[in-house]
């Protein structure tokens, strides 16, 4: 996937949006489609938009994988490489929506009234050097921001630190230093390093 060299193609396949952050893939061929479940890594569509599959992390990373399914957007450069999850277990979606920045869909089913439930999701940073897949919470963040003193600093001056927006907010800053920093071995250095 970080040599852009593609080993299969797939045609007009479906997919199915379990959630904007969960996607499925499906050919009409049962055995292809257990390739496509259990052994790629990732799928592209067209050239940028990027998805690991989440049975590739759970065999190859520890950390926080057990509750990952399906294929998960994924944002990678040389340097860093993190997804955005917040699956929701196979549901029925009437409706999508936001409210309050955060998105909701409404259900419906056979003989029950329409209830909105909300769908919570969670940046996710892919540690290669470490094989761990670690969920960006506070512990995590001010671990990861160590090697950016001035950035873990104004970090844990914040008031609010644990909140879900300050830890956005500062993780993209994260990912932004780290993609810049000259010091830190790119992804490909570290996977090579093991082989």
């Amino acid at each position: 996937m970080l040599y852009f060299e593609p080993v299969s193609m797939l045609r007009d396949p479906f997919i199915f949006a379990q959630t904007p952050l969960q996607i499925f893939f499906e050919i009409e061929d049962e055995k292809w489609n257990s390739v496509i479940e259990h052994d790629f890594m990732g799928a592209s569509i067209g050239d940028s938009i990027w998805y690991v599959n989440s049975n590739y992390l759970k065999k190859h990373f520890d950390g926080d994988v057990n509750l990952l399914k399906g294929y998960i957007p994924l944002f990678f450069n040389e340097k860093v490489a993190y997804f955005t999850y917040g699956g929701y277990p196979y549901r029925d979606y009437f409706e999508e929506s936001y409210y309050n920045g955060e998105l909701h869909y409404e259900m419906s089913r056979i003989g029950q009234e329409r209830s909105l439930i909300q769908i919570n999701w969670n940046y996710y940073y892919i540690d290669f050097e470490h094989h761990k897949v670690l969920k960006v919470n506070h512990k995590v963040l001010s671990n990861l921001l160590k090697d950016y003193h001035d950035l873990q600093m104004r970090y844990k001056g914040m008031k609010e630190y644990k909140k879900n927006e300050v830890i956005e907010d500062y993780f993209l800053q994260f990912i932004d230093r780290a993609s810049l920093d000259a010091m830190r071995p790119d992804i490909l250095d570290v996977v090579d390093d093991e082989q």
